[in-house]
């Protein structure tokens, strides 16, 4: 029972998880019987196979709400898989810009008139100092 107290404290995310938890805990400590370790093994490696109603009576709320936060957990994985992939493709896409984009970007290189002037100018503001 303690690999299951200890797994869904490793899954809590609520006030309630918490709160279930701690029941939990003083249920383990005051109970005679307990859930036979198969049973908790089989819960713990394939919780979505398993059936809550193998699972004694003062116990059967708390395998309940287990399953309830593996699921839970699976959609926020989920969500946030999806959420990291379509920043991956909205990234993707403004690192590609348009043919067009690029071409208007580009700076033309100076002409060579231009460039004198520039000398000139430079020149001019270097004797006045």
């Amino acid at each position: 029972m303690a690999r299951l107290l200890s797994a869904m404290k490793k899954l809590t995310r609520e006030v309630n998880d918490q709160e279930i938890c701690r029941r939990l805990e003083i249920l383990i400590n005051s109970e005679k019987e307990d859930l036979p370790p198969s049973s908790v093994k089989s819960l713990l490696e394939e919780p979505g196979d398993f059936d809550p109603s193998t699972v004694s009576e003062p116990y059967t709320q708390y395998v309940k709400h287990y399953l309830y936060m593996v699921k839970r957990e699976e959609r926020n994985r989920e969500k946030q898989r999806q959420e990291t992939e379509s920043r991956k493709q909205a990234r993707a896409t403004k690192k590609r810009p348009s043919a067009s984009t690029k071409k208007s970007s580009k700076k033309s290189p100076p002409s060579a008139s231009a460039k004198k002037k520039a000398a000139s100018g430079r020149a001019k503001r270097a004797g006045t100092s």
